[in-house]
């Protein structure tokens, strides 16, 4: 799995970017067959005046599967990084999970009604109208 992080509007700090991916990686570890890289873009809005003023959007890119985009907000880089990490961790396996169910899914044919008895089921049918009657 590829990461590439980038920073616009803030300065780039390699400690941030290192222990940002380690985050991420770790999150979306278990999924490393399905994701085929990770875009994270991080942008300070209001530049050094502070705040809730950080941006970071992720794009989970997949394979075979459409990709995940998260965006959200945060003063602190790392809390925002770990709330998307989350949020992409349970996107992915919701996303997973409804495509092994779809593919896992049944259908029915002859072999799924070979252990009906039609025979006692028309009996009581034909018992029951002549009761009624």
């Amino acid at each position: 799995m590829r990461l590439d992080v980038r920073f616009s509007g803030t300065q780039q700090q390699s400690h941030w970017s290192d222990s940002l991916e380690a985050i991420l990686l770790d999150a979306l570890e278990r999924f490393q067959r399905r994701v085929r890289y990770v875009c994270l873009y991080f942008e300070d809005v209001n530049g050094p005046k502070g705040g809730v003023d950080k941006q970071c959007r992720c794009v989970v890119h997949l394979r075979r599967m459409p990709p995940i985009v998260i965006q959200d907000e945060d003063a602190n880089f790392v809390a925002l990084v770990r709330r998307i990490a989350n949020r992409a961790a349970y996107r992915l396996s919701e996303r997973t999970k409804r495509r092994t169910q779809k593919g896992t899914r049944r259908r029915g044919g002859p072999e799924d009604m070979s252990n009906l008895d039609y025979g006692t089921y028309n009996s009581e049918a034909t018992q029951d109208l002549a009761a009624s009657n």
